[in-house]
């Protein structure tokens, strides 16, 4: 028999039943955030050097490791490092070749010995078996709501309304689309400036639809597009370069004349990244039509305000990553139109 409580992933005790919200600590929010992160930047990366990145579903790690498994199908070595990789917990030794995954990859890339993939399947594996201790996206998903409770001061939307606040209070029937919403409570949502604001996310939460951005119907008409779409911690999560690229292009292409765009990157993206920096994130979304208006960077953080111009945008030269930073322990973060 269950007891009538049980503990929560704070060692708190709550009640159990299936509408208990998991409660996570501050400090323990944060870190939970900043590992998953990690984690799933390296895969994508170990991925993109297997070419196995296209099949991925970031909501779906149980297929994912059947897509893993299938690709080593028949070689008994791989397949032993893969589980290998997978049997490892929590150790140095792993976690510093996780820092050097750079170099490691392009070491690997220019041998021609197909034994070295071994280290990238261990490598692997043992991502995969970290995601799954860590809880996975449903633990992601509850620390980012976590940390979006007013009481937590991490709603992203606060800043946002102040931006925009001047800009919507005489706007009567302002239409929102929020990427990867968490929550029906947040800012936006309840800041009385929109007629209406559409929450999707890959995963469906109470007031949130189940929808992937990328597969959203084009808009036919006017009416089918937003005056502001708020991205908040959500390009960061795109899988590659490209696809973070498509995903600015496509929101473009669902904003109304002088719409908005709010964004939200995780400060090491612009000033800890080899392929992306404030100014060349400013550059690259110009190209298609977007001004800056705003822009704020905290400790963890970074905000910016975008709006869509009618001149016509001028021919994209960010076809290909450009490198603006070098050295140890910097990250691979890009964006490529």
């Amino acid at each position: 028999m269950h007891s009538r409580k049980a503990k929560s992933i704070t060692g708190k005790r709550n009640q159990v039943g299936s509408n208990v919200t998991r409660v996570i600590k501050p400090q323990k929010t944060r870190r939970i955030i900043r590992r998953f992160h990690h984690l799933i930047n390296k895969r994508e990366s170990i991925c993109q050097f297997l070419r196995l990145n296209k099949n991925l579903d970031e909501s779906n790690d149980e297929k994912n490791d059947k897509i893993i498994r299938l690709s080593i199908k028949g070689d008994a070595r791989l397949s032993k490092h893969y589980e290998d990789g997978k049997s490892q917990s929590f150790n140095d030794a792993m976690e510093s070749q996780l820092l050097r995954l750079h170099s490691l990859i392009k070491n690997e890339a220019k041998s021609k010995n197909a034994c070295d993939l071994t280290v990238m399947y261990t490598l692997l594996g043992y991502i995969m078996n970290q995601i799954d201790k860590l809880g996975g996206l449903e633990t992601y998903q509850i620390a980012s709501q976590n940390g979006q409770l007013k009481e937590r001061g991490g709603d992203t939307s606060k800043l946002l309304e102040k931006w925009i606040r001047p800009s919507f209070e005489n706007h009567s029937g302002a239409m929102a689309l929020e990427i990867g919403s968490l929550s029906p409570e947040n800012r936006i949502s309840r800041c009385a400036l929109f007629q209406e604001v559409v929450r999707i996310d890959l995963e469906e939460h109470e007031g949130v639809i189940k929808q992937d951005f990328m597969e959203r119907p084009l808009p036919k008409n006017e009416n089918d597009k937003f005056d502001l779409i708020s991205c908040s911690l959500v390009l960061n999560f795109v899988k590659n370069h490209r696809d973070r690229g498509a995903m600015c292009h496509r929101m473009v292409k669902f904003l109304k004349p002088q719409g908005y765009v709010f964004i939200v990157l995780p400060q090491a993206c612009v000033t800890h990244s080899r392929y992306c920096d404030k100014t060349l994130l400013q550059n690259l979304l110009g190209s298609i039509g977007l001004t800056m208006l705003h822009s704020h960077q905290s400790n963890k953080l970074y905000y910016c305000l975008y709006q869509l111009q009618t001149l016509l945008p001028q021919p994209s030269s960010f076809s290909k990553r450009i490198k603006v930073n070098d050295g140890p322990g910097l990250n691979n973060f890009g964006i490529t139109l």
